[in-house]
């Protein structure tokens, strides 16, 4: 009699036990990041946060936490995660001494997060994707998209493989240029079939508590296809016609069968030799265009983060306009969303979704005391530190408007901020005026290696910068006042028979 099958998970465990396979795909989370119920959650649960949290503290050094959060507050967390009354630094020195000294972060052993069908998740996804998105398209029923693109649920921003809004929500002007603030009519997940809870209870439940319509599960590993379709009982599962093609969606018939043969034999999408989409043409035509208005995105707010003790609840405009794209590259230094500001802004957002008490136990608690007291020197001499580079920035200033022909040069950021300079701390200057010819690469050179420096044409400010330079910016050079920002815009939705 044969061995009854294991489940995924547990087949997943064994091939790690092995080392059958890389250590990313079964180590490393889908790389999504959402907003569920105020915390900022990797791969749909918090425990991917927990390990993208101990991987940028492990990268980055303990630092580019603290950063976030007064010393004391951070003494008070590990006195709350350990169970100590420590008070003194030298309390503090006896305490860490006493504990076990290990120069090694990492477990030996992760619970898995991620699936050994890392490979096929994203091939099936990009395939499916550019294959809806090109009959959503043709056929006029709406617009398919991408993996990146948020979809505000209430309080929650989800952020699905892919998503079909049809005409009538187009129509709405609810879709923006990275968020909808509208339920999709049409929703798929490409699932990790190892992780598949979150997309088949988590997600599910939530997705028919908002009425999204259709939502399909796509697992890789089997090659096999779930429709599910609401209705007012909730969701119920759709099924094929004698023909082996679903057709619930309005003018749209979809052939599973097909879809695994184009995707197994490589076949093009612009000339398949049988299409897996086949839908009818609408009878009126329409665009999206960008028009002058105002909307949220990508550094809409100041990056303002409060973290405390306890997890701290996250807006979806403060997700939205920090939110890095869904980007995570390895190495010692792992950079979210390809940047070192991406990187800010989710160490800051997973401080917020797990509370400084849970952060502290991811990291060995000599470490932490170690490097706070490090930072607590530093900080004693953080006057002399800003003097210094206030006096550099304004020579800069000078040089930017006496020999570079810039009309007027401000700071903000952290020379403007009364708290320390920390591991993110910049010279962050906006230029105004400036000549066609002037190259700001080059003035990177004025300053030394060992301080960070950005520079800001005003103009092109985003929103939180510009409220920052309209609110606390400080004159260093110059005449005039910063002109800016540049006029916003939106998507706006038309019919083009509307317009004739």
């Amino acid at each position: 009699m044969p061995a009854p099958e294991q489940p995924p998970k547990e087949q997943l465990r064994n091939a790690c036990a092995s080392q059958e396979i890389e250590l990313q795909f079964w180590q490393w989370p889908e790389c999504r990041f959402e907003l569920v119920d105020g915390q900022f959650l990797v791969g749909g649960t918090l425990e991917g946060s927990r390990w993208l949290l101990k991987e940028a503290l492990i990268g980055w050094g303990l630092e580019a936490a603290i950063s976030f959060a007064p010393l004391e507050q951070w003494w008070e967390a590990l006195r709350q995660a350990y169970g100590v009354s420590c008070q003194s630094q030298e309390d503090w020195l006896l305490w860490a001494e006493s504990l076990p000294l290990s120069s090694e972060y990492r477990d030996n052993y992760y619970s898995p997060l991620g699936s050994k069908y890392a490979g096929e998740h994203r091939w099936t996804r990009d395939y499916l994707w550019q294959a809806l998105s090109s009959a959503v398209i043709q056929n006029g029923i709406g617009k398919c998209f991408g993996p990146n693109h948020g979809m505000q649920l209430a309080q929650d921003v989800f952020t699905p493989d892919m998503l079909v809004l049809n005409t009538r929500q187009l129509a709405q002007d609810l879709a923006h240029g990275c968020y909808t603030e509208i339920f999709a009519y049409l929703v798929v997940e490409v699932t990790y079939p190892e992780q598949d809870t979150v997309d088949r209870q988590t997600r599910h439940a939530l997705y028919e508590q908002a009425e999204v319509q259709h939502y399909w599960i796509v697992d890789p590993a089997k090659q096999q296809f779930e429709f599910w379709r609401w209705s007012s009982e909730g969701y119920q599962l759709g099924s094929l016609d004698p023909d082996g093609c679903y057709r619930a969606i309005n003018d749209l018939s979809f052939s599973p069968e097909l879809f695994w043969l184009n995707m197994q034999e490589n076949q093009p999408l612009y000339n398949p030799k049988l299409p897996a989409f086949t839908g009818v043409a609408q009878p009126r035509q329409w665009e999206l265009r960008k028009e002058p208005g105002v909307e949220l995105s990508y550094g809409s707010l100041a990056f303002t983060p409060i973290v405390g003790l306890s997890p701290q609840p996250i807006s979806p405009e403060q997700f939205i306009s920090w939110c890095p794209k869904t980007k995570l590259e390895g190495g010692p230094f792992p950079q979210v969303g390809g940047s070192e500001i991406g990187t800010r802004n989710a160490i800051a957002m997973l401080l917020m979704s797990v509370g400084l008490v849970e952060a502290v136990k991811l990291i060995s608690g000599y470490e932490w005391v170690r490097v706070l007291r490090r930072l607590a020197r530093e900080q004693a001499k953080d006057a002399e530190r800003k003097a210094m580079w206030r006096q550099l920035a304004k020579e800069t200033a000078r040089k930017l408007v006496n020999e570079h022909g810039v009309g007027g040069v401000g700071v903000i950021g952290a020379l403007v901020d009364d708290r320390p300079l920390n591991r993110w701390s910049q010279v962050h200057l906006v230029l105004w005026d400036v000549p066609e010819v002037f190259k700001a690469w080059s003035i990177a050179q004025l300053l030394p290696d060992e301080i960070p420096v950005e520079l800001t044409e005003a103009v092109w400010a985003t929103p939180g910068d510009w409220q920052e330079i309209t609110e606390r910016m400080e004159v260093l050079a110059g005449d005039g006042q910063p002109h800016g920002p540049r006029p916003q815009e939106r998507m706006v939705f038309h019919w083009l028979d509307s317009d004739r």
